[in-house]
């Protein structure tokens, strides 16, 4: 155990390096660099994997467009776009998906994670037969990682791409599930398949994870440092994080009860000393690191945290760009008129100012990608017709960890899943999935009603040319 530490953090210190060069190393069927040499030592698949991780920083994915940027403007967040023609995002806020620049968005979010995904497949169709080399428990964190990135990407590839799942669309095609490193094209699968894909990657992955990752249900016992290893495991995607997206796939199959299963295995008094609420004091500065499952971290690409500014700080951001929440909205949001006005949320992540930002990165060292609340939500969405009374406890859980009131027991509990969304999620890059999810006819704030022309991305011309 004490190797696998000190190799976990020799392999941080490798990516802050590797983040300062100008490109990292492309691992694609064209790469001139042999696979012998990359995979002659534990250290390369190390390497390959940070890649990963690194790529998935990138502003094209969750560094920017798969969170506060391009998702949450599709979620209408944001409502001084429509009055900014020039602003990057002007057509992407009308679903204009065709026009070149929301193109060149939607390409190069497809691009880059297929890319993501050849690297985890690279690792894969060679770790087996290199697992000698490995030390400790690093040949089941590794492979364990590589699977779980995996299904990861391809799922939020399949709820961008793919109509939502249901008895009606299950074996409509989805996305190619790419699961070897090949130059030849895989053709679509059904969303079926994909999701049962990405179920037998998870799966998988936590029983290579369960055994010695921290952040999963293995013991807290290590040389007293136990605080920096657990936080430093959040960082990858570890046991609680495969879990926490079985349950996040489970409800999105319509599978409650397997759901519930993985929001309990989270929410135990375990797991609650690796993965806690926040409390108001520590809210503005420790939410990401106690709150989240994982995340992206911005220390991995301070260019990431300037682009964060290049947004949301109005003294030096691009006034073209800038992207705003109105003080009206934001109030209409956080409901401040009906006791909102202590939600910890709204006092600490917005600026609430005239020319109204979020704040909420301020002092965070990276985006969650898997938190808590959204395991409660799920809670909430899957007991909702079979136990009321347990939907409207998950909620009010998500509540008074947020400065707000126990909701009444009279609450309609849909109607309060919707808002402790849109609250919570603000620049996570969620919404647009739960609205999509829902099947909702018509988004807050936009005037038009949408469909499927408007909730699945359209897939790259080059890729449909191929699969036509």
């Amino acid at each position: 155990m004490k190797t696998y530490t000190k190799i976990l953090f020799v392999t941080l210190s490798t990516v802050l390096l590797l983040s300062s060069c100008n490109k990292w190393l492309d691992i694609s069927p064209k790469s001139s660099l042999k696979k012998e040499d990359l995979f002659k030592t534990e250290g390369g698949y190390l390497n390959v994997l940070n890649g990963v991780y690194i790529g998935m920083v990138n502003d094209r994915l969750y560094g920017q467009e798969l969170t506060y940027g391009f998702m949450d403007v599709l979620a209408q967040y944001y409502n001084n776009i429509p009055s900014t023609p020039l602003h990057k995002y002007a057509n992407a806020s009308k679903y204009n998906y065709e026009e070149t620049a929301t193109k060149g968005i939607i390409t190069n979010i497809w691009n880059s994670m297929y890319n993501n995904i050849a690297n985890c497949n690279v690792i894969l169709d060679n770790i087996d037969a290199d697992k000698d080399i490995f030390t400790d428990n690093n040949y089941n964190r590794v492979k364990g990682e590589a699977l779980a990135l995996r299904a990861f990407m391809h799922f939020d590839l399949l709820r961008m791409f793919a109509p939502s799942y249901g008895t009606t669309t299950k074996n409509l095609p989805g996305i190619p599930y790419v699961d070897k490193f090949t130059n030849v094209r895989i053709p679509f699968s059904s969303i079926d398949a994909v999701c049962n894909r990405i179920k037998q990657d998870l799966l998988a992955a936590r029983e290579l994870l369960k055994e010695f990752d921290l952040m999963g249900p293995v013991d807290e016992t290590i040389d007293g440092s136990l605080s920096y290893t657990v936080a430093d495991r959040k960082a990858w995607f570890n046991y609680y994080a495969a879990t926490a997206l079985l349950a996040r796939l489970s409800l999105y199959m319509g599978e409650k009860v397997a759901a519930l299963g993985y929001v309990d295995e989270i929410t135990t008094d375990h797991a609650k000393t690796k993965i806690s609420w926040s409390q108001q004091t520590q809210f503005y500065y420790y939410f990401y690191s106690r709150e989240r499952i994982f995340g992206v971290f911005m220390v991995i690409d301070p260019y990431m945290k300037s682009k964060v500014t290049d947004y949301f700080d109005i003294a030096s951001a691009n006034n073209n760009n800038i992207l705003k929440v109105s003080i009206q909205r934001t109030m209409e949001l956080y409901e401040t008129s009906s006791g909102g006005a202590s939600d910890w949320r709204y006092l600490d992540w917005m600026s609430k100012t005239d020319d109204n930002y979020i704040t909420k990165f301020n002092t965070l060292s990276g985006i969650p990608v898997l938190k808590l609340a959204e395991m409660y939500l799920i809670g909430a969405e899957c007991t909702i017709d079979s136990d009321p009374v347990k939907s409207l406890e998950y909620l009010n859980t998500i509540r008074t960890n947020r400065g707000l009131p126990a909701l009444p027991s009279n609450a309609v509990l849909s109607d309060e899943i919707h808002k402790e969304y849109v609250k919570e999620f603000l620049g996570e890059g969620q919404l647009f999935y739960f609205f999509k999810r829902k099947g909702y006819g018509n988004i807050p704030y936009w005037g038009t009603a949408v469909d499927n022309k408007e909730y699945v991305l359209p897939v790259p011309d080059k890729e449909k040319e191929f699969n036509n």
